[in-house]
């Protein structure tokens, strides 16, 4: 019996059950081959513990250096862990499983050892499946090429990242070595864990935005066809399934940031509904680790103190864009809001008062250079502050009383766009800092900044857009700003830049609802209709090409394309009908011999009055509005052409899970209204 006992202290419990050797490490090998790192405990003497040589991690054992007789003191020499194997054993037979951490048996073992091995003992398929995934990365020569692409062209977007801070996590990920690497879980601390995933998504939307003939990373591309979109995607996925992998403890802001870049990624590709599922999973991990109270709780300790300022300073901003993209996506897609921010209050949990004026009111200088976070500000201030009341009226049924709301909204935004600085002037800016090293991002930001803040005016208007003209001329005039802002953004890019989804959003929406209302309205304020029609038919062809590279923008300009048919059939109705004396008889003004319009043929009486405006970019992804793409016609020769491909695929007509009394419902019917007679016969 004392020699059974002696073998036990060269075994842990588990492999003693076993009656298998032990190597006599924590945890030892055969248990992490089984899956059995929580059953793998010491309850003899000390010398049956071999920690890892990392402090502060596994063991956590205090131990004096510099001696050849140091002290180790093993935490898992706990009394009573014979029993819990024993016990552990006859639980086994009731049928909880020993990889949950949730069923009673590990309740005990938390509870015998503070929980230690629910934290910080992964199982071994996910410590491979980590290493798996991280060593995916491409060679450091490739990734210094992407990095140097996501902070030139990339970052200033929402600066979530600091570029110094973000070279130091890499340069100190470089320093990992392979056996680090082989006991990652256990070696590797939580900040250090969760960088690949951020590495990942950086480098994916660096292969959105880089050229695709630069020989210099072309290797990356493994197999024939394939491109670096299609790489940057995988890279994408990668990184969020590192974030699944390593799940919600010890989250850090670097955990949020890769969040909020797959998020941006998402959207850039397309995939408008899995980003803002994305956005909202992110929006819960920054609450989690406490962004939205000004403080980055879980990381405070974690961090020298002389840092802790700077890193409060990112987790600001990162709240900033989460609220401002959360907001946007609500009205946009008709989704609820998830977070709130009074950007006074917000701003007052930084105590240095200097820190604070620097963060948050740098926005306004005309004589300092600007900053990326700058643009975000002033656009807060200017307007996105109203998409939480302009939410709510839309939810509210935009009705007549509300109105007086929506004429102080847009009081309120033309009166703060006089706080802008004349950097960022909406019209006739100052370009002085446009060729400032570091701010060559500016002319594309002011242009998106226009955008943004036309499209809150858009938002605003949209929902009177058929019971009030006030509402029509504001919707009118912001929908063609976001067109040319769009216009002369494109014209600032790279060709291989326009490829992805970003320039369709606010294109989309002002193309839609500039036709509606002149379809609703032809006679509607006649001196800026052939202004509209050339910047939609400008809107629609930028669609056109960025749907050649992308599966939802060509959705969105197959749409748009048959709106801008109906709306030109619309307006040629119109326009010949006043250009003929009132004379003349119906039949004359309808067919004249000369030029026989059979568009005509049909009076059309609409009635808007039961119709809720659209949601374009809601209605396209999830009432998966469609229409069959065809060229823009505009002679009857042509769509005599093409009415043989239009019969059989449903012509101009829309398609999705619309109802009978939405806009899109009452288009098919104008479309039907519309077929020249004779074309019925074919």
């Amino acid at each position: 019996m004392p020699e059974k006992r002696k073998r036990t202290v060269m075994s842990c419990t588990e492999c003693h059950r076993r009656k298998q050797k032990c190597d006599r490490q924590y945890p030892c090998r055969n248990c992490i081959k089984r899956g059995k790192q929580n059953l793998c405990h010491f309850d003899a003497e000390p010398k049956g513990c071999q920690p890892t040589p990392i402090t502060s991690n596994r063991c956590g054992a205090s131990e004096t250096s510099g001696s050849a007789n140091a002290v180790h003191k093993c935490p898992f020499t706990k009394p009573g862990s014979e029993w819990a194997c024993e016990i552990q054993d006859q639980i086994r037979d009731f049928g909880y499983s020993s990889h949950s951490s949730h069923n009673s048996i590990n309740l005990l073992q938390n509870i015998e050892h503070g929980d230690q091995d629910a934290s910080l003992a992964p199982r071994s398929d996910s410590d491979q499946k980590y290493k798996e995934l991280v060593r995916q990365l491409p060679t450091q020569a490739c990734m210094d090429i992407l990095i140097q692409t996501f902070f030139s062209d990339i970052n200033w977007q929402y600066d979530l990242l600091d570029a110094k801070h973000f070279r130091e996590q890499l340069e100190g990920w470089s320093r990992i070595s392979y056996s680090d690497l082989q006991a990652s879980f256990r070696i590797l601390g939580p900040k250090t864990l969760v960088f690949p995933a951020l590495l990942f998504q950086v480098l994916a939307q660096a292969l959105l935005f880089h050229s695709p003939h630069d020989k210099r990373i072309s290797a990356l591309l493994t197999m024939t066809g394939m491109t670096f979109h299609d790489l940057g995607a995988e890279y994408s996925v990668t990184g969020a399934e590192i974030l699944t992998l390593l799940g919600k403890r010890d989250m850090t802001i670097t955990t949020v940031q890769a969040g909020l870049l797959r998020a941006s990624f998402l959207k850039s590709n397309g995939k408008v509904v899995e980003a803002w599922h994305s956005l909202g999973a992110t929006i819960r991990d920054a609450q989690e680790i406490g962004l939205h109270t000004g403080q980055a709780v879980c990381e405070q300790s974690l961090i020298p103190e002389r840092d802790k300022q700077g890193i409060s300073a990112v987790g600001h901003k990162i709240w900033v864009v989460l609220h401002v993209w959360d907001v946007h996506m609500a009205v946009v897609l008709g989704r609820p809001i998830a977070t709130d921010l009074q950007i006074d209050r917000f701003a007052r949990t930084i105590d240095d008062h200097e820190t604070r004026r620097q963060l948050f009111s740098h926005w306004q200088t005309e004589t300092d250079p600007p900053r990326p976070f700058d643009i975000i500000l002033a656009g807060y201030n200017v307007a996105y502050q109203y998409f939480q009341e302009i939410h709510q009226l839309e939810l509210n049924g935009a009705k007549a009383q509300d109105y007086a709301i929506v004429e102080r909204i847009h009081a309120a935004v033309k009166k703060n766009l006089e706080l802008l600085p004349s950097w960022c002037y909406l019209e006739n800016p100052n370009t002085m800092f446009d060729q400032t090293c570091g701010c060559q991002w500016l002319p594309a930001a002011r242009e998106s900044l226009s955008s943004l803040i036309h499209l809150v005016l858009l938002a605003l208007h949209r929902p009177y857009i058929f019971s009030v003209a006030k509402s029509r001329t504001e919707a009118l005039t912001a929908g063609i700003a976001i067109l040319r802002a769009q216009e002369r953004l494109v014209q600032q890019s790279e060709p291989h830049q326009c490829k992805v989804f970003n320039p369709v959003y606010a294109s989309f929406d002002a193309i839609v609802l500039i036709a509606a209302i002149y379809i609703a309205f032809p006679n509607h304020d006649s001196e800026r209709r052939a202004e509209c029609v050339q910047v939609v038919e400008t809107g629609v062809h930028r669609l056109g090409f960025i749907g050649q590279f992308n599966r939802m923008a060509k959705s969105a300009h197959g749409v748009a394309s048959s709106l801008c048919h109906r709306l030109k059939q619309r307006l040629d109705i119109t326009e010949i009908a006043e250009t003929v004396g009132t004379n003349s008889s119906s039949s004359e003004r309808i067919s004249p011999k000369s030029h026989r319009d059979p568009f005509n043929e049909t009076p059309l009486d609409l009635s808007f009055d039961a119709v809720l405006p659209p949601h374009p970019t809601h209605d396209l992804f999830y009432d998966r509005v469609s229409s069959t793409q065809v060229p823009v016609v505009d002679t009857l020769d042509d769509l005599l052409l093409d009415y043989q491909s239009m019969s059989t695929t449903g012509g101009w007509n829309f398609e999705g899970n619309f109802s009978d009394t939405s806009f899109w419902s009452l288009m098919n019917d104008v479309g039907q209204l519309n077929v020249p007679s004779e074309l019925h016969s074919i």
